[in-house]
């Protein structure tokens, strides 16, 4: 499975699928303490960046894709701001 909890944090791996998005959302409901850690993530389907947008957990670590660090994380968080 590429969505767990690790430890403190909910867990993205590898390459993040849509089959992950009922199993991500259900962390995020069951636990909305803990981070979303990307260190080791590769690829994230657009479903997955959304509930990351609708729940708005604190997001740890860099992924393991140049464009998704370079790209979409920050284009993430800067859009999580201006709703705050």
């Amino acid at each position: 499975m590429t969505v767990c909890i690790y430890g403190n944090a909910i867990v993205l791996k590898g390459s993040c699928g849509i089959e992950e998005v009922e199993p991500f959302v259900g962390y995020l409901e069951a636990r909305p303490d803990l981070p979303v850690d990307l260190t080791a993530v590769e690829a994230v389907h657009t479903a997955l960046w959304q509930a990351i947008m609708i729940y708005r957990p604190i997001v740890t670590g860099s992924p393991n894709s140049p464009f998704l660090e370079a790209k979409l994380l920050p284009a993430l968080r800067f859009a999580m701001e201006q709703d705050r």
